[in-house]
């Protein structure tokens, strides 16, 4: 079975299961958030809600791609589609490697765009995106995350790294947020949320040393967007 990293074999399973949590949870997450952003028209609510879909699409495209590699019927039924378009004549090659990339190759540009969305609205209304360099800024970034995404196709944890430094200064942004907020507990509970998750893709830098990471990483992921959820929903249910 193709990998672009080490997993557990005894977790193997468990992260579609992790994947489809993560999914519905991305999802309600979204929903509260264009919630509040439809009762105060806050742009940032909005944004919030969009890089929550792109995180449920992550989500997605790991449960297709993960489910492809592990069971076979399905790794045949996906191969019939795709090998009158690779070439079924050509020998040697790899469909399980074709899609794992692929599928990895999709869900990082669909996260790393959520991260960086999460990263603007993180940031004080005045360093947010002004309307006048906003197509610019935006048309550099959606290049970023394409080629950061294509380099990870080969070197994982580039993806995650970038993650893990998008992740620290979002961190930093919250924690300015929460001070500055008299110490909120909403502002914290958000500001620990993405602590968790940066805690997660730390994680995941280093599976190479110790395959049991990636179960870590996961849990930590998992965490974080709960406790996010728990925050929108008590802020929507005042």
């Amino acid at each position: 079975m193709f990998t672009l990293f080490s997993t557990p074999n005894w977790f193997n399973g468990y992260d579609l299961l992790f994947a489809a949590v993560n999914l519905v949870v991305a999802l309600l997450i979204a929903g509260y958030s264009w919630k509040i952003y439809c009762i105060n028209k806050e742009n940032k609510f909005g944004y919030f809600s969009f890089a929550f879909i792109l995180i449920a699409l992550a989500s997605v495209f790991k449960l297709i791609t993960r489910g492809l590699i592990y069971y076979t019927p399905w790794r045949h039924a996906a191969t019939k589609v795709v090998a009158p378009i690779v070439g079924m004549a050509q020998a040697g090659v790899n469909f399980s490697e074709i899609f794992f990339r692929t599928g990895f190759f999709l869900s990082m540009i669909t996260m790393l765009g959520a991260w960086l969305l999460i990263y603007f609205v993180s940031q004080k209304k005045s360093g947010r995106l002004k309307n006048y360099y906003e197509t610019s800024q935006i048309g550099l970034f959606i290049y970023l995350v394409g080629l950061i995404s294509l380099v990870s196709n080969f070197k994982y944890f580039v993806f995650y790294l970038t993650s893990t430094v998008i992740l620290g200064i979002t961190v930093l942004n919250y924690y300015k947020n929460y001070l500055n907020t008299n110490k909120n507990r909403n502002a914290f509970k958000v500001m620990w949320s993405f602590i968790l998750l940066l805690i997660g893709n730390l994680a995941f830098i280093f599976v190479f040393i110790f395959d049991s990471l990636y179960a870590v990483g996961e849990i930590f992921t998992l965490l974080g967007f709960f406790l996010l959820l728990y925050t929108h929903h008590k802020v929507t249910h005042k």
